[in-house]
């Protein structure tokens, strides 16, 4: 008989896999990030559907088969379903999600990443979070992943309403840099942004943050290869809604 283990955990992630079948990527406490064959969980009758659905928390039992598992049961826990109740509120959950899963790697230790990103749930369905929240969640997980951003270096160069972003290095420099890792930022979402990364008060426009997340996610592209799309979506809603 094959062993059973039990473990709690959230769906970061869901695709289809033949007619009726998911792959779902878990975020877990015992076993890392892991993929997980759920059989049938397509159709409308099965019993675990719920289970492969992102967002979707609480105690996994799963049964290993050589190299993947496969899921038995799911005891439900919460699904932060009230996340949807607001564009910037979805976006900024289901990022969350992307954060969490393209700063991780499979079988390892997430035990701090799993709970950041459940605070975080948290804060946005229950405590009113808001888009410094997601950042503060953003910046301790890219932290947390050995990709550490700072407020380096901000020197005005030639054209005062701008600050370079260095990609590269990971934090501001003088605006006189020449390269193909600098990005250039306004005074105003650089300022925001280097005073929120020194813990001061910051004060942000839905453009600044707009353009914080977009300099973060050519950042982890840079850093990771991997795209974060629903960052991308959330930056296009507060640069355009």
């Amino acid at each position: 008989m094959k062993e059973e283990i039990k473990t709690d955990a959230i769906c970061l992630r869901s695709v289809e896999y033949g007619e009726s079948d998911r792959i779902i990527t878990l975020l877990t406490d015992k076993l890392g990030k892991i993929a997980v064959r759920a059989r049938g969980v397509s159709s409308p009758k099965s019993r675990l559907r719920h289970a492969a659905v992102p967002f979707s928390f609480g105690e996994y039992i799963l049964v290993e088969n050589g190299d993947f598992y496969s899921l038995k049961s799911f005891d439900y826990n919460d699904a932060f379903t009230s996340v949807s109740d607001d564009l910037v509120r979805y976006f900024s959950s289901a990022a969350a999600l992307e954060v969490a899963d393209k700063l991780t790697e499979e079988n390892v230790s997430v035990s701090e990443e799993l709970a950041r990103l459940l605070r975080f749930l948290m804060t946005v369905c229950y405590d009113g979070g808001s888009l410094p929240d997601f950042l503060r969640y953003f910046t301790d997980m890219l932290s947390i992943a050995g990709y550490a951003v700072s407020a380096g270096s901000m020197k005005a160069g030639d054209d005062p309403k701008y600050f370079v972003f260095d990609l590269e290095g990971g934090g501001f420099a003088s605006s006189a840099l020449h390269s193909a890792y600098a990005v250039k930022m306004t005074s105003s979402a650089a300022r925001a942004f280097s005073s929120f990364l020194l813990g001061k008060d910051a004060s942000f426009s839905r453009s600044d943050f707009s353009e914080v997340f977009s300099v973060l996610s050519q950042y982890v592209k840079l850093k990771t290869g991997r795209n974060l799309r629903a960052l991308f979506e959330l930056s296009d809603l507060l640069r355009n809604g």
